[in-house]
């Protein structure tokens, strides 16, 4: 086996690793040498790849943010079929829903029990996020003065809601109605009557 395709095997073998004592253990259980034993590596190949646990955890939110563009980009595809805001933001908002369903667990406890500067560290991928979804909504938003603001505060409100919910009410994430009462409160933003 090439030495490249060896890297990468360890490395997801890392983050898969990363992700199960996340889910079973939280932050407190979350240390370097829980990670090498349940990866089975040695705790010294982790480190060839990853300086310390924050690193790790960097890597697991950049993980997950390339997937949600990737999944934003196919949805972008189909916005032009989309007749109404609604059901442009159905699409967008049940993407995100979806995303949070899958691992609860890691998404509660990155968001309960990480610090805030681990957090805080994918700035530019939420900046990139926040374009894509302008990108989607802007032919659909009329009266609304600073769509970029509008656009920031829709993806920092829809952060903080789901992430609350997951931790919170994750039975939600199952619900059909928390993607329609999401939907209904951006609609009610992004349609102003004219001024």
């Amino acid at each position: 086996m090439p030495s490249q395709e060896r890297s990468r095997l360890t490395v997801d073998a890392i983050i898969q690793a990363s992700t199960y004592i996340l889910m079973e253990t939280g932050w407190k259980g979350f240390t370097t040498n829980a990670i090498a034993e349940r990866a089975g590596v040695n705790i010294s190949s982790l480190y060839q790849f990853f300086p310390n646990k924050e690193a790790i955890v960097a890597e697991l939110q950049n993980r997950h943010a390339a997937d949600m563009h990737e999944e934003l980009h196919k949805l972008l595809g189909l916005v032009s079929e989309q007749k109404s805001l609604r059901e442009v933001l159905t699409l967008l908002v049940d993407m995100i829903v979806s995303k949070h369903k899958v691992a609860p667990a890691v998404h509660k406890a990155v968001f309960e029990e990480v610090p805030q500067t681990l957090r805080n560290s994918c700035s530019d991928a939420d900046s990139e996020l926040r374009m894509l979804f302008l990108e989607a909504l802007k032919p659909f938003m009329h009266n609304v003065p600073n769509p970029e603001l509008a656009i920031h505060i829709i993806v920092v409100t829809a952060q903080a809601l789901v992430n609350n919910i997951t931790v919170e009410r994750p039975q939600l994430l199952e619900s059909a109605e928390i993607v329609t009462e999401l939907v209904a409160l951006y609609e009610n933003y992004l349609e102003r009557p004219p001024t």
